[in-house]
């Protein structure tokens, strides 16, 4: 049974967008995520600034929403989403620089970050080159390489929890392997502790990531990144390799040739077929190896 559609009063409508919303209703979610793949919101609404945020979260508390960022390793239902998507903008993508540190809103890109620590010779955040998304995606998910996280670099993260907000300092983030403490938090602000880069190393590093990135991962066809987690000591990329799955198809999505732990919609691609593939790894994976497999993306139903 399909779940109900749901609806925002028209004069919470005019109260959000007096306050510089943008409010969208039935917005195709494949224009918003790097699968493209996804069909309609019920609403999908954009929030320029803290206060529309603070206000936003009082109209709407007991309504279903999710928050999402750069949309990098989300995978849409074909069906759409029963609720609100909620997108941080204006104000959360600014960016600013004081000596050693980095202040920027939730929605800034981490592409935009990375240029202004390399204009201010800081280092410190390379892990993160040629990752695509958000600042607030970022931090969430603990994003970065194998051996180096973006939690490295953070400081504190202010946070809008129980509709209040708080400052949550880098050792009570609750940061680990793919993941932070800020499950039911919306991240507003991000302040990083970076280093000045007196050898002038920070661009031959970012390049040799960007490089590696390049070489590895199908960054040109859509995708949503790993789609796996690694298991302790193993690569599930070499994993799906050993199994002999990289290049299966369902539909129009496919295990991509160049890393297995990457699932591209090669044109037309729709959610159930990327939900057989990981389910076909997840079962050979389990039955070659033993190994149980955890999905890196979310998926949003």
């Amino acid at each position: 049974m399909e779940k109900r559609r749901g609806v925002i009063r028209s004069d919470l409508i005019e109260t959000l967008s007096s306050l510089g919303c943008r409010v969208l209703k039935d917005e195709p979610l494949s224009m918003h995520c790097s699968f493209k793949i996804g069909g309609p919101s019920d609403f999908f609404i954009e929030i320029p600034n803290e206060r529309a945020l603070s206000e936003f979260l009082k109209i709407i508390s007991d309504d279903r929403f999710y928050m999402l960022g750069g949309g990098t390793n989300v995978l849409f239902s074909d069906d759409g989403y029963r609720g609100i998507i909620v997108c941080l903008t204006g104000d959360f993508k600014e960016i600013s620089v004081s000596e050693d540190k980095i202040l920027c809103g939730s929605g800034a890109l981490l592409s935009d970050v990375l240029k202004a620590a390399y204009e201010n010779s800081l280092t410190g955040l390379e892990c993160v080159a040629g990752i695509p998304g958000t600042v607030g995606g970022a931090v969430y998910g603990n994003a970065g390489r194998r051996d180096k996280w973006i939690s490295a670099a953070v400081k504190s993260v202010e946070v809008y929890k129980n509709l209040k907000k708080e400052l949550i300092n880098k050792e009570k983030a609750g940061f680990g392997y793919r993941k932070s403490g800020f499950e039911n938090c919306i991240i507003s602000k991000v302040v990083f502790s970076l280093k000045k880069d007196v050898k002038n190393s920070r661009l031959k590093k970012i390049s040799k990531n960007m490089q590696k990135r390049l070489e590895t991962q199908p960054l040109n066809t859509p995708n949503a990144g790993s789609i796996f987690k690694n298991p302790d000591r193993f690569s599930v990329g070499k994993l799906i390799e050993e199994a002999g799955l990289r290049g299966k198809c369902a539909g129009k999505a496919q295990i991509s040739g160049l890393h297995g732990n990457f699932i591209v919609n090669t044109g037309g691609a729709f959610a159930e077929d990327v939900l057989t593939l990981i389910n076909l790894i997840k079962e050979k994976i389990k039955e070659k190896f033993g190994i149980s497999l955890e999905t890196e993306i979310k998926i949003i139903k």
